[in-house]
């Protein structure tokens, strides 16, 4: 083997059979030679417009083919990128752009608009704008395809999902190590959620999502072959998922609630034997969905926490959520966790609190915002995202629910995630979010914004009838006092529910009363 074919390639994959399909899309396709060699053109490219270690440049584009290139090129280049969430305004992605610092745009052609619109208004130059297609493939070629230099690993500065409040560039320590050591980090993280070493991927999940970057690094580092989806669609999935033989995919929740509504007849329409592995994460994922999707498949869904701060992997396998319901699994080795109550005194097995995390690598920072950073920490340097859950004595972590959507009502902790769990079990329910609103008598009660399944009526008869389905479920302080029908939640396309924009609403009449 040639020493310098091993320095400049630096993929497993390709390495052992470099002409082998790496990357499937709907627009193209490329070997694992093709990939490594654009993305050392397109580190290159980025060190030719003065883009270096750690400065950033900025990605809005559907899941593509030339995802997995891009932040490979970015990777070998020390830059760092910042993934748009294709579904923002213009406002919310001029606030990105001029948050990060970006100064470089790349869109797909569907953005090409509003990317353009958002950049004007951010200052950045029309010259640092490119538009993936023919044209952005020749600007590549003019490139040279030989090693950038690349002692530093690139990384993304991903900012939180903003379901909370106004998203916030993360910045995490255990980024920026050298370049050699790129395949080796992004197997820790598979090993830890039990990734197979080999396989082929089918990733509709958005790859601007912390979620999304998590399985493409993995399967790059894994040898996966991957088959990228702009969107879910369940038709496509069964059959791509049978025509390609894939053995590995990632879901959320309301995915696995779509498949699990699914009557069995409709599931031997299709072959899914080849599966092997389905990881979830994102959302809370009411019990009987999971378990219908191991009774279908098999043992072979893993769950795990994890967000951009670094709150995980926590991952637990079918067994292990057989035999300890409801957990989400274990912290991984380089990963401490302790339930904590409001006054930062660790709190005794069982109770719940909040979830606190140490990493070996250190805490999390908030780009630009010292004070949230220093919010979101203990004095020992143990940090949150604002879960709350228990752990048992073996170890395993169990959610309740966020902190800033926990129901206080009549001075009792309610979580909506169980209600949440119960409601969307209904026929009739396509999807469902359950929050607090102002109550003169007990400070708040619990309301459940509901999207209907299509054909089922939006009356008082069913609102009467969601309401019975909790009580015969739920004691009655946790069950709904009202139900409000949307045409669809606000949801995020990696199934983050943005609940405060219907729970924000109530809150904003009341201060107008007062």
């Amino acid at each position: 083997m040639n020493p310098l074919k091993l320095y400049s390639d630096l993929l497993p994959s390709t390495i052992e059979q470099p002409e082998a399909e790496a990357v499937l899309a709907e627009n193209g396709r490329r070997t694992w030679r093709q990939l490594e060699s654009n993305a050392r053109r397109f580190a290159q490219a980025l060190e030719s417009l003065g883009l270096g270690i750690g400065d950033r440049w900025a990605f809005l584009a559907h899941n593509r083919v030339e995802w997995p290139e891009l932040a490979l090129g970015n990777m070998r280049a020390g830059t760092r990128y910042v993934p748009l969430n294709w579904h923002l305004t213009i406002p919310e992605l001029v606030y990105l752009l001029q948050d990060s610092g970006a100064n470089m745009l790349i869109v797909d052609p569907i953005n090409e608009e509003k990317g353009r619109a958002a950049a004007h208004e951010s200052e950045i130059h029309p010259s640092r704008i490119f538009v993936l297609g023919p044209d952005f493939d020749t600007w590549l070629l003019k490139f040279p395809d030989s090693k950038p230099r690349d002692e530093v690993a690139g990384a993304t500065l991903l900012y939180t999902g903003g379901t909370t409040g106004r998203s916030k560039g993360v910045i995490r320590s255990d980024t920026g190590g050298p370049v050699a050591n790129w395949v080796e980090t992004a197997n820790l993280w598979a090993s830890a959620v039990y990734m197979p070493e080999r396989g082929i991927a089918l990733i509709t999940t958005p790859l601007y999502h912390a979620f999304g970057a998590g399985i493409l690094q993995a399967c790059l580092a894994r040898r996966h072959r991957m088959v990228i989806k702009a969107r879910f669609d369940l038709l496509d999935f069964f059959q791509t998922v049978e025509r390609e033989a894939i053995t590995s995919t990632a879901l959320v929740p309301t995915l696995i609630i779509r498949l699990a509504k699914l009557s069995p007849e409709e599931w031997k329409r299709f072959d899914t034997s080849s599966l092997q592995w389905v990881i979830h994460t994102a959302a809370p994922c009411p019990a009987w969905a999971k378990q219908t999707l191991i009774d279908r498949l098999g043992p072979i869904v893993v769950e795990f926490l994890g967000s951009s701060e670094g709150t995980g992997p926590v991952a637990c396998t079918s067994e292990e959520w057989l035999s300890h319901p409801g957990t989400i699994g274990r912290p991984n080795p380089r990963l401490e966790a302790s339930v904590v109550d409001d006054q930062g005194n660790d709190l005794p097995i069982g109770s719940i609190g909040t979830l606190y995390f140490r990493r070996i690598d250190g805490p999390p920072v908030y780009h630009g915002d010292k004070e949230k950073t220093e919010k979101s920490r203990l004095p020992d340097g143990r940090f949150t995202v604002g879960d709350v859950g228990r752990m048992d004595a073996e170890g395993f972590i169990y959610l309740a629910d966020r902190r800033v959507d926990l129901i206080l009502t009549g001075g009792v902790n309610v979580y909506p995630a169980e209600i949440e769990g119960v409601l969307i079990e209904h026929p009739g329910v396509h999807d469902v979010a359950v929050f607090g609103i102002p109550d003169p008598e007990f400070g708040e009660q619990i309301k459940a914004a509901v999207e209907l399944q299509k054909g089922t009526p939006a009356n008082e008869e069913t609102v009467a009838g969601l309401i019975a389905w909790c009580r015969s479920r739920l004691a009655s302080f946790k069950c709904p006092k009202s139900i409000d029908f949307h045409p669809a939640l606000p949801r995020e396309a990696s199934g983050k529910l943005k609940k405060r924009f219907l729970r924000d609403v109530y809150w904003e009449d009341r201060k107008k009363d007062t």
